[in-house]
């Protein structure tokens, strides 16, 4: 299995503000709950980063039609 909430941790306190900036997740969500999620490590608080993040970057590439540069955080920091 890949640790993908393991590194949602070590990161979330980057990666909360970039999500809850992103267009898409901005129009459905409270930017304060969403990087809240971020910085919280319960197993239902992962799922919902994990959900939030994979939307974030679909939105930017599929509805915004961004061309994806690095990493995660590169892509994220790009659209904000």
């Amino acid at each position: 299995t890949v640790p993908v909430g393991e590194w949602i941790v070590a990161e979330g306190r980057r990666l909360g503000p970039l999500v809850a900036a992103q267009a898409g997740v901005a129009e459905i969500c409270r930017p304060d709950a969403v990087a809240s999620l971020f910085r919280n490590a319960g197993k239902r608080e992962m799922q919902a980063a994990w959900t939030l993040l994979f939307y974030a970057v679909w939105h930017q590439h599929h509805i915004l039609g961004g061309v994806p540069k690095g990493g995660v955080l590169e892509v994220l920091g790009e659209a904000v």
